[in-house]
């Protein structure tokens, strides 16, 4: 009947609006987590000295070091373990991405509350309507966040250890996962058990 299509219906409706708002702190969590480093520790293999052809320790280390100094980090204390030390400061493109995210958000809500009103009161008593969309207004204060809370002081570490038969060198880095990404692709690391498959495209 056309009372049971609309008792579904609004089931529905009171459904999807319980998923946004248990969901909607997670869009506020990602702001949050973007101005914190996501530290990440990975452990890099490189033929040793006994390899015929491989770069010497020495040579590994002055490219870790060149690497990141070349990306404003300092070495904080030198010794078994290398500590860098470098300033992070956030980027407009990661800020517009996360007002983005927090106006798409914002919309998607207020849309379904827009829809939530019209099925529960129907044309009887007062209604924000459209209203609700002024709240994608507050959506840059995400991308401002971001910008006045993103500077810190982050530090990685790094360790070189020669194998007994020294046929390879463990390269072991802990730091933010962007910073450990840039390291990869500048210095073609492998992490250690990992094998190297070309894609469909790679050149043959």
């Amino acid at each position: 009947s056309l009372a049971e299509v609309d008792s579904q219906s609004a089931n529905s409706y009171y459904a999807t609006l319980g998923l946004f708002v248990l969901t909607f702190p997670g869009i506020f969590s990602q702001v949050t987590r973007a101005t914190k480093a996501k530290v990440k520790r990975k452990t890099y293999e490189l033929p040793g000295p006994a390899v015929e052809g491989a770069k010497a320790i020495k040579q590994v280390a002055g490219e870790v070091v060149g690497h990141f100094q070349a990306n404003n980090y300092k070495i904080k204390t030198a010794g078994d373990t290398i500590i860098f030390e470098g300033k992070k400061i956030g980027t407009k493109g990661q800020a517009a991405f996360l007002t983005f995210c927090v106006f798409m958000s914002l919309g998607s809500l207020s849309l379904v509350l827009t829809i939530f009103e019209k099925q529960a009161f129907g044309d009887s008593g007062f209604q924000l309507g459209n209203l609700w969309f002024l709240s994608t207004l507050v959506s840059p204060l995400a991308g401002k966040y971001y910008l006045d809370n993103s500077e810190r002081t982050d530090e990685v570490s790094v360790k070189l250890v020669i194998a007994d038969d020294e046929r390879t060198i463990d390269l072991t880095i802990e730091g933010d996962e962007p910073e450990l990404e840039r390291i990869e692709e500048n210095l073609k690391l492998m992490q250690k058990g990992m094998e190297y498959v070309p894609g469909l495209l790679a050149e043959k």
